[in-house]
C-alpha cells in the first residue's frame, strides 16, 4: 500500500475514533452511570469496528472522564452559561476539542476545530456547530498565545 493511502487510512481511523468517543461521552452524560460501566457496555459493540484508532479512543476517554470538571471550567470562561446546560452532544464535542488542544500537539488546532464542527453538524442540534466553532476558535487562540 502506498504511503498516501496509509496516511489517509490513519486519518479516517482517527475520525472514526472521534465518532465513537462522542457516542461514549453522550451515553455517559445521558445515563449518569459510572464511566467504567458505560465504557464496558459500549466498547463491546466497537469490537466489530476495526477501522478506528483504538489508542486515541482509549487516551481521549480516560483524559476527558478524569478531567471533565476542569474542561467544563475552561468552557465556562468563554460563555455566559454553565456547560451542564449545553446539549450533551455539543458539550461532548467541546470536551473532545479541548482534549486535542491540551494533549495532542500532533493534531493541528485547525484540524481539531474542523473535525469537531463536523461532529456537531452530524450529531448535534441544528445550530450547535456554530457554538462549537465560536468557542473552540476562541479557546484555541488563548492556548496559542
Amino acid at each position: 500500500m502506498s504511503r498516501p493511502n496509509l496516511k489517509r487510512q490513519a486519518i479516517l481511523a482517527r475520525t472514526q475514533a472521534r465518532h465513537q468517543l462522542l457516542k461514549l461521552l453522550y451515553q455517559w452524560q445521558i445515563s449518569g452511570n459510572n464511566p467504567i460501566e458505560v465504557w464496558h457496555n459500549q466498547i463491546e459493540g466497537l469490537a466489530i469496528h476495526g477501522d478506528i484508532e483504538q489508542a486515541y479512543l482509549d487516551q481521549a476517554w480516560d483524559y476527558i472522564v478524569n478531567n471533565s470538571e476542569i474542561l467544563d471550567k475552561e468552557i465556562s470562561q468563554d460563555m455566559s452559561r454553565k456547560p451542564s446546560t449545553l446539549d450533551p452532544v455539543e458539550r461532548a464535542v467541546l470536551w473532545i476539542g479541548l482534549y486535542e488542544f491540551r494533549e495532542r500537539p500532533d493534531i493541528h488546532p485547525t484540524v481539531t476545530i474542523n473535525e469537531t464542527i463536523e461532529l456537531a453538524k452530524q450529531y448535534g442540534s441544528e445550530d450547535g456547530y456554530k457554538l462549537v466553532n465560536g468557542l473552540l476558535d476562541k479557546i484555541s487562540k488563548n492556548i496559542t498565545k
